[in-house]
């Protein structure tokens, strides 16, 4: 569990947070929305540790909290093939053998339809969309108590974002592990998460059952995002 109290945080005097409470709760998938500026990144980043507070408290009970970011190309060596990079940090992080590695990797390619010459391709030699599901299966192996996915579908079509939910869902299906998922993509994430936060100006105006995404109680910016995610 994740819990966030009083959390301000500040770029110098700009205020980019401001009184964040919130709690993530074991097995829940949460969607952060809110447009550009809003601070969804830089409330990922004070959740992840990457970023402390100015102000207020920060409580992880979580042991391994793991992030996945939108531009998939920055987490591969250009100059390796995808296996050998993947194999790499799996090594370092799980100290395990490198069969054990390969056959993990294997494993979860099959389930998730992926095929295996893609390992023996260098980053450059794959389509966007292929790269970050690899790239979220790398994370997924470390299986992470809390993920965080950040706006990680932004550059995706919608055969490739299908293919991002078919992946999220499996692993929270078989782990019921947190995740915590960023995006200005409404239509997105109501495919799949438990609940959303609405954020602007960096606070928190909205926070509700996915379920009630189109409740007329719903507060006024979050009406103005689903008017747009209706047209």
């Amino acid at each position: 569990m994740i819990q966030l109290e009083h959390v301000h945080f500040n770029y110098g005097k700009r205020e980019i947070l401001h009184d964040i409470n919130l709690t993530l709760e074991k097995g829940r998938i949460v969607g952060v929305v809110g447009e550009s500026g809003s601070g969804k990144t830089t409330l990922s980043q004070v959740i992840l540790g990457a970023q402390k507070p100015t102000k207020g408290q920060v409580h992880r009970s979580n042991q391994r909290i793991l992030p996945i970011f939108q531009h998939a190309s920055q987490s591969f060596n250009p100059d390796m093939t995808i296996g050998a990079s993947m194999s790499e940090a799996l090594k370092y992080y799980n100290k395990t053998q490198s069969a054990e590695v390969q056959q993990r990797l294997e494993q979860l390619m099959v389930s998730l339809k992926l095929p295996q010459e893609l390992l023996r391709q260098r980053p450059g030699q794959v389509s966007g969309g292929q790269l970050q599901r690899l790239n979220i299966i790398r994370t997924l192996i470390f299986q992470p108590e809390l993920l965080i996915c950040d706006e990680i579908t932004a550059n995706l079509d919608v055969i490739a974002e299908q293919h991002v939910i078919d992946i999220l869902t499996a692993y929270h299906r078989e782990t019921h592990q947190s995740m915590l998922v960023i995006s200005h993509d409404l239509a997105f994430l109501q495919q799949f998460v438990d609940e959303f936060v609405v954020l602007k100006d960096g606070r928190i105006v909205d926070y509700f059952e996915c379920s009630d995404l189109f409740d007329e109680q719903r507060a006024t910016y979050t009406k103005e995002l689903v008017a747009v995610y209706e047209e």
